[in-house]
């Protein structure tokens, strides 16, 4: 349940992918011009451009930080848990050019042409290690006022200083996470360019339409992703794994193309945390020191909006059908 990971492979330059330099990935590497945009548009849009390298046909590299090797550890183990079908299949870590990288399954190899949403789960989007510190800081405040000037109390004012704890509740309170359990980060629709500006995207009824719009009114997606949603929230209330560790930072990645496949996948561990003499519900209210994170208030949430939307889309496409009789 540790930190510790295996001793990664040390991959020589014959069989790693060629001219890798400070983790950029040199057109001498055997890649075609599909895999490379395709790769592309995953690694844009869940904002980690720079970690991510194309490694082949069907895997991707992600990069580690070497005094952080919590995600490796948590895939490893996770190929071992009930939930191994609904995240990306783990390969390998590997060392190469002095760089730890982690050999996974590139999810849009399913695809042709793909839709892309980041979905990031849970009520609470931070560490409990991260809001320890009762430390006053001016910065906070700062982004605070910036971001809505009316937000500090009178004490805060007097202060011109707040704590993290304060203000990353404060951040969370301005999207749909505190609310809803979730919160849309991004899309990406076939021929455009990601959209990250889903900041004043706060309500049910804003979440839904932002889904709607993502899914093009494709019934049949809607009811693909339905049905995956319910087949995650399955596994992960079996799994052993999760009953004992604190999800923060995790996304659902939403895809689907011009064929109408779609599927759903949990993705980014590297701030899941094993909590020692504690079982997580991930459903009660967090309080400071319970370690609750919200996940499946999210899951669920999203799962009553897919249905709704479905039944939607259906009865539109009923409509439709007698209008044209």
């Amino acid at each position: 349940m540790g930190n510790n990971c295996c001793r990664p492979e040390r991959c020589d330059q014959d069989n790693a992918p060629k001219c890798l330099t400070n983790g950029v990935l040199e057109c001498s590497a055997p890649l075609s011009e599909a895999i490379s945009k395709t790769t592309d548009a995953w690694i844009q849009l869940a904002g980690h451009a720079g970690n991510f390298i194309p490694a082949g046909p069907k895997t991707v590299w992600k990069k580690q930080p070497r005094d952080d090797r919590q995600e490796g550890q948590c895939l490893k183990e996770l190929m071992r848990d009930k939930v191994k079908d609904v995240v990306p299949k783990f390969h390998r870590e590997i060392e190469c050019n002095d760089t730890i990288y982690l050999e996974m399954e590139d999810l849009l190899k399913h695809f042709r042409d793909p839709n892309v949403m980041d979905v990031k789960m849970g009520t609470r989007t931070f560490l409990e290690s991260e809001v320890r510190n009762p430390e006053l800081r001016h910065d906070l405040y700062e982004k605070m006022i910036h971001i809505d000037p009316l937000e500090p109390t009178e004490d805060e004012r007097n202060q011109t200083s707040i704590t993290k704890l304060r203000y990353m509740q404060f951040r969370e309170r301005g999207s749909s996470s505190a609310s809803l359990g979730f919160r849309i980060e991004a899309t990406r629709r076939s021929g455009e360019p990601p959209n990250t500006d889903f900041k004043k995207v706060h309500t049910k009824d804003e979440v839904s339409s932002t889904i709607l719009h993502f899914i093009g009114a494709e019934q049949s997606v809607c009811k693909q992703f339905l049905r995956r949603l319910q087949e995650i929230r399955k596994k992960f209330e079996a799994s052993e794994y999760f009953k004992h560790h604190e999800i923060v930072g995790s996304s659902l990645l939403f895809i689907y193309d011009c064929d109408k496949r779609a599927n759903i996948w949990m993705i980014d561990f590297a701030k899941t945390t094993y909590v020692p003499g504690r079982k997580i519900t991930h459903l009660t209210p967090w309080m400071q020191g319970n370690h609750e994170d919200g996940y499946l208030t999210g899951l669920d949430g999203l799962i009553v909006i897919m249905t709704e939307l479905s039944g939607r889309l259906e009865q539109s496409s009923n409509c439709e059908i007698i209008n044209s009789s």
